[in-house]
């Protein structure tokens, strides 16, 4: 049944019955093999108290942003499975395929993606929320689909072939009311040649009583994933930002991670509050973030770079 299913797979489309205030949307990032073409896409819905539409937003590697707005009629989507159409243009975790055109920006083309690390899941562990995913009182839910995965195929990028072939990209969503009112967000799995991933999420959570600060932090090293987050006990030790420049340290009872970024200015994309997208937001989708990951002893097990890194700060 699609209640059911859509509590345990949360990357399928949760907003079927929804009438007002709502938003959804999918995150995919995409790098051709030399990191030279990268390019966040945003397909989603918004339900507002004055419009309500389907839209696929673009962010290129020099920070300009493209809006495409659709007819909520030309939203389909898979109640058993995370598979979406928005007019022609198709998006599932193995598969996307575009078919944008307009005179400021056109992408047309298939990518396939395969070698999927799919967050894992279980009953008690439905995504990178936890157990709040299952809180029905909440503003903003968020998950991790695919940690990393290989691209295969091309896009013909205004009328340029662009082969994507060898390249690597993530997917993530966000789904709910609105956006959180101040949050840090950070991606990146370039950390060549390292086979690592790297995510954090922070953000001011609202409650009936006041707010508190919620943080998902996801460090890949290989075949081992490893969590700090708000639910299971680890803390945020440092939070720093000041003159394009961020440093976060989190810790548990076991692990360390220090995060370093740096980054330019950014283009300005469209988030929800109450469901409409009216709020305009920087995003940086080539900051550098340096990473050291040590045990409680001081050990370092891990320490390196990573470029086309993903960042949001809203303050």
């Amino acid at each position: 049944m699609y209640c059911i299913d859509k509590l345990i797979h949360p990357d399928i489309f949760q907003g079927k019955n929804k009438k007002k205030h709502y938003f959804e949307g999918w995150y995919f990032r995409i790098s051709d093999s030399k990191a030279e073409h990268t390019y966040a896409i945003i397909p989603g819905i918004s339900i507002g108290r004055w419009d309500t539409h389907a839209f696929i937003q673009i962010l290129d590697e020099n920070h300009k942003v493209y809006y495409y707005h659709y007819d909520i009629c030309d939203f389909e989507f898979n109640e058993n499975k995370f598979e979406i159409m928005i007019g022609k243009n198709y998006f599932s975790k193995s598969r996307i395929r575009l078919n944008l055109v307009s005179n400021d920006l056109s992408l047309q083309g298939d990518l396939y993606f395969c070698n999927i690390m799919e967050y894992p899941r279980s009953i008690f562990r439905p995504g990178v929320m936890g157990p709040f995913l299952y809180d029905p009182c909440m503003e903003c839910y968020h998950d991790i689909i695919n940690i990393q995965h290989d691209i295969t195929g091309h896009l013909k990028i205004s009328g340029n072939k662009v082969d994507f072939t060898g390249g690597i990209g993530y997917i993530e969503k966000n789904w709910g009311s609105s956006m959180p009112k101040t949050w840090i967000w950070c991606q990146s799995n370039h950390f060549h040649p390292d086979n690592v991933s790297l995510s954090i999420n922070i953000g001011k959570v609202p409650m009936c009583c006041g707010s508190f600060i919620g943080f998902i932090g996801m460090f890949r090293y290989k075949d081992r994933i490893f969590m700090f987050t708000t639910y299971s006990g680890a803390r945020i030790s440092k939070l720093f930002h000041s003159d394009h420049k961020l440093r976060i340290t989190l810790k548990d009872c076991r692990f360390r991670l220090d995060v370093s970024i740096t980054y330019a200015e950014g283009g300005n994309i469209m988030a929800p509050m109450k469901g409409q997208m009216s709020r305009s937001i920087k995003e940086s989708i080539d900051a550098v973030v340096k990473v050291r990951f040590s045990d409680r002893s001081g050990n370092i097990l891990y320490e390196g770079i990573g470029t086309n890194c993903g960042l949001e700060i809203v303050e």
